[in-house]
């Protein structure tokens, strides 16, 4: 220590009066007003608290306030609940009740002035100080507090959204995401990817909170609500509207468009519907989808786009036995997006919604191909040539020597299983144009599938969440049951699916096998749900 610095032996006095100004600059007043020295020197705005004395202090000032307030009322729980009651003010921390005016005084006295920045008001996250408080929170939010006169502090996750809105999003963060995926993976996609996204993006919210809303509706059993029917209709104008801009050259990136299409798909999943809707969601997809996969990982993250080729692919491949193969050349899974999905095939892919099957899904085109060409147009089946008997023969041999990968759960890999015996009976009913003995060959091979199936089925609990993606297998294979027993087995099970995750693509596979299961033999088959659809005019998908 330097020999000629003094110590300092008197304790250090902060002086509690002085301008406003002064104070927040921790710099000593001389209290001369209306401007102190300092303020003069400084050429600083010179503020004082109003209405006390120069001498009181803020907390000073409070505390008397609060103090005197305490001492006029009577501690007892009558006044306490009358001045809840009449002006909904909070009690103090003793439990005793304070005026209203008490602490609108208070805080003007003590508050009489602007605080610096960094003691100013919070403000939610994604809002300036110039935000009209109104759009952050209405005045009815639960978040909403307002004491005396003094500035209230509203916090809002969903500014612009009714209290209805929250209830949604709680629905889908607690119940929607879950059903939804199969829970083949531990994180779910529809969580960590969807919700993200949809916080950034007004028109994917509202397609968020819809799907939320349909599916809440299906499970209430309530074809009339009127909630999920307002967001539904919103939600079609604002995607048709983002539609447009993007078709105008307005919007350049087809992120949130493509998601919000493939979201749509999944609502229409959720409500059930029979008008077939998700066609028209899917083209849309199709188009958005081969837009955005042209942008680098830099602007669209890898897993985000991992999940949503992962989406397309299999609402698209599961999608497509709706369409009757006899009149459409429509294949809703091209060759670019279908090399796309391959490529997720090389790091041993699992997702949410194809599990660990995604190879078998992409061979439904193939398949569906071979089938168009063997389907009768005009009365007459066309023989198949060597190279279709090639092709049949190496799509037979490839689902045949599939296997789930070891490393999933065991409910996972039941539910592959169920998947590539569905897939050979899709393959096999392809020839279903030509005649067969009933004890031949070709019949002995789709029984083996079918009692295979059903095996497999057996041995999953129909409430696992693996089922929410099994309601193709099931319909394929259903199709094809004219055991009254195993209609039964299966009609049981997809009533308890419908209880237990409520959505209503499972409630119509249902109502589309009970069709089925009527119809004559000769006429049944996966081949045939199309038909089924057109006649009794029910037009679902099987995502």
């Amino acid at each position: 220590m330097p020999p000629n610095k003094r110590i300092r032996t008197e304790p250090i006095v902060r002086v509690r009066t002085g301008c406003y100004t002064c104070r927040r600059r921790k710099k000593k007043c001389d209290e001369v007003r209306p401007s102190c020295g300092g303020c003069v020197r400084n050429k600083l705005s010179c503020e004082w608290p109003a209405n006390i004395p120069a001498s009181s202090t803020r907390s000073d000032g409070f505390n008397a306030r609060v103090q005197q307030a305490t001492q006029d009322q009577p501690d007892s729980p009558s006044t306490i609940q009358t001045h809840r009651e009449s002006s909904g003010s909070p009690c103090s921390p003793s439990g005793s009740a304070v005026s209203p005016s008490a602490l609108s005084n208070g805080f003007d006295a003590a508050e009489g002035f602007s605080p610096p920045a960094d003691e100013q008001e919070l403000v939610p996250m994604g809002y300036s100080h110039n935000t009209p408080r109104d759009s952050i929170s209405g005045p009815d939010s639960p978040t909403s507090m307002t004491i005396g006169s003094f500035m209230p502090r509203s916090l809002s996750m969903l500014p612009g959204y009714s209290h209805e809105s929250f209830q949604l999003l709680s629905h889908y963060l607690a119940t929607t995401a879950n059903v939804m995926a199969n829970g083949s993976t531990p994180v779910n996609p529809f969580l960590v990817q969807i919700v993200p996204l949809a916080f950034s993006s007004d028109l994917l919210l509202q397609l968020v909170l819809t799907q939320s809303a349909a599916h809440r509706a299906f499970r209430c059993r309530n074809d009339s609500d009127e909630v999920a029917q307002t967001h539904y209709t919103k939600a079609l104008q604002l995607f048709r509207k983002g539609v447009t801009e993007f078709i105008d050259g307005k919007e350049s990136n087809p992120l949130m468009l493509t998601v919000g299409a493939l979201v749509m798909c999944f609502t229409e999943t959720a409500k059930g519907d029979m008008n077939g809707t998700i066609f028209d969601h899917l083209s849309a997809a199709n188009s958005l989808l081969t837009r955005l996969l042209s942008l680098s990982d830099s602007a669209v993250p890898k897993d985000l786009k991992d999940f949503v080729i992962e989406y397309y692919a299999y609402t698209a491949a599961v999608s497509m036995i709706s369409i009757d193969a006899r009149v459409s050349h429509q294949l809703l899974l091209n060759f670019d997006l279908e090399q796309k999905a391959r490529q997720l095939l090389e790091s041993e892919y699992v997702g949410n919604l194809c599990g660990c099957w995604l190879e078998l899904l992409l061979m439904i085109p193939c398949i569906f191909d071979l089938g168009r060409q063997w389907m009768m147009v005009d009365g007459q089946s066309a023989m198949p040539t060597a190279d279709d008997i090639a092709m049949f023969g190496s799509l037979q041999a490839q689902i045949m020597q599939w296997n789930p990968f070891t490393f999933v759960t065991p409910e996972v890999f039941l539910a592959g299983r169920v998947f590539q015996q569905a897939m050979l009976l899709y393959l096999y009913t392809s020839l279903g144009s030509f005649s067969r003995a009933e004890n031949g060959m070709h019949q002995g091979l789709i029984n083996t599938a079918i009692t295979e199936a059903m095996s497999y089925l057996d041995q999953l609990s129909a409430t696992a969440r693996i089922n929410s993606g099994l309601c193709w297998p099931i319909a394929v294979v259903g199709s094809c049951l004219f055991d009254v027993d195993q209609q039964e087995q299966l009609r049981q099970r997809l009533a308890v699916m419908v209880n237990t995750f409520g959505l209503g693509n499972m409630q119509r596979t249902l109502l589309l096998l009970e069709h089925m299961w009527r119809m004559p033999l000769e006429e049944a088959g996966p081949w045939n749900i199309c038909r089924a659809m057109q006649q009794h005019q029910i037009w679902i998908s099987f995502a």
